[in-house]
Formats: C-alpha cells, sequence, structure tokens
C-alpha cells in the first residue's frame, strides 16, 4: 500500500467540472483544487464508502441507536468489507427498526427467518440472532448506566482518543481500551465483538480518531472530540 495521500478534487461555482450521478470520482481533474484524504481511500473506491469517511467515520457519536448500529456493522467485517455493508445500510435499518435496542430486543423467530431469509440482506440466522441478542445486552447496560453511550464512552473518559498517525502502518487493529471493552461485552454477553471488532466501532464511532494526520477530516472530528461532553 503506498503512503501516499489520494487528493480530491473540490468543485467550486463556476468549475467546468460536472460528475455524473452514476459515474466514480475522478480524483485526477482538477489538480489545483485538492484536499487530502486518508490512504485508503482510492481513485477506484466506491461513492458510499468515500462518503463514509468523509461524512462520519471517526466523528464522535453519542446516541445509542446510531452506537447499535455502528457496532452491528462492525462486527459484519467478519463477513464483509465497509462497502459491502455501506450499500446495504438502508436495509439493515428497515430489517432493525432504526437500530432502536429496545425495538430489536423484542424481535421473535418470525423476525429472525423473514431477515435471514433476504437475500438482499445476505445475514446469516446467526447473525441476526447476535445482534438481537446484544440488543437484548445494551438494553441491561442501559438500565445499569442510563444509556449504552454513557456506558461506552465511561472507558475513553468521555473522549476520544486522537492518534495523529502519520501512515497507514501505524494505525493498529486493536488497542488497550478494544481489549478492556471487548472483555467487558463479553462478560455481559454480547456475542462477536472481539478486540478487533470492538476496534473498527472505535473508529468509526469516533471513540478513536485514526483520520490520518494530513487528512482534510482530522480538523473536523478533533473540533467535535474536543466539546465538552454532553449526552443526548
Amino acid at each position: 500500500m503506498s503512503i501516499e495521500y489520494v487528493r480530491r478534487p473540490v468543485r467550486e461555482k463556476n468549475s467546468s467540472f460536472k460528475e455524473k450521478d452514476d459515474q466514480k470520482p475522478n480524483y485526477n481533474l482538477l489538480s489545483k483544487h485538492l484536499k487530502k484524504v486518508c490512504n485508503w481511500i482510492t481513485a477506484n473506491s466506491d461513492k458510499v464508502y468515500v462518503q463514509f469517511h468523509d461524512e462520519r467515520w471517526g466523528l464522535p457519536v453519542y446516541d445509542d441507536n446510531h452506537l447499535f448500529e455502528l457496532l452491528a456493522m462492525s462486527g459484519m467485517l467478519m463477513d464483509f468489507n465497509w462497502t459491502e455493508i455501506l450499500k446495504r445500510k438502508e436495509l439493515f435499518r428497515e430489517a432493525f427498526a432504526g437500530f432502536d435496542p429496545a425495538t430489536v430486543a423484542k424481535m421473535g423467530e418470525k423476525e429472525i427467518k423473514e431477515i435471514s431469509a433476504n437475500k438482499a440482506i445476505m445475514l446469516a440466522e446467526s447473525r441476526v440472532r447476535c445482534i438481537i441478542d446484544n440488543a437484548k445486552c445494551i438494553q441491561q447496560i442501559a438500565k445499569e448506566y442510563g444509556s449504552f453511550s454513557g456506558y461506552i464512552w465511561g472507558y475513553m473518559d468521555y473522549k476520544p482518543v486522537i492518534n495523529r498517525f502519520k501512515y497507514p502502518r501505524n494505525v493498529p487493529l486493536r488497542s488497550p481500551k478494544a481489549e478492556a471493552i471487548s472483555k467487558d461485552l463479553l462478560k455481559r454477553g454480547f456475542r462477536f465483538v472481539g478486540p478487533v471488532i470492538v476496534y473498527s466501532f472505535m473508529q468509526a464511532a469516533g471513540l478513536t480518531i485514526d483520520h490520518l494526520v494530513n487528512c482534510f477530516r482530522v480538523t473536523d472530528c478533533v473540533s467535535h472530540a474536543e466539546r465538552p461532553w454532553r449526552h443526548v
């Protein structure tokens, strides 16, 4: 993997550059209007993955439903990549009631069979059961801590880790924090929450900010991270 950053074109009002909806971005155009992005975003990256990187990945999340969604999708990385997962995100949201833990926790055999039989969703029955079981565990945590957000951010002392890595090779697959969270989640009955999955969840939810130091997203993510923590 090259350590060079891919440069992103930025369109201005008078620019002649026009991007069709059915075309992937061409990052070689408009060389004088550029933004740097993380190395793993390339000219061949799917637009849903690029959008996830540009708008959501690494941005601190405090909403229980959104945290549950990101935890569930991070678990799916055992079977799929982010692009494959993100392309079915709306299907997942529809199937799992917007990832509302209270609603998902009440799902029974009927819902399990329907979701696992949906060929567009492509989730094995064991994965569907895992998501439902994890929703039940989140409900128990919410009773104890007031919210899943309060519990998970408590591990971070209510402030994200800002790593400022320069190269992709510096970004770890796991961390001591991820190992500690994973251990406690497993103890509480969660499934598919090993330290590697938990670290992917932490990256996506902004518990740890792993945008490379020269990526244009660092400033925005860090500005959110440095605000006083306030659970919604």
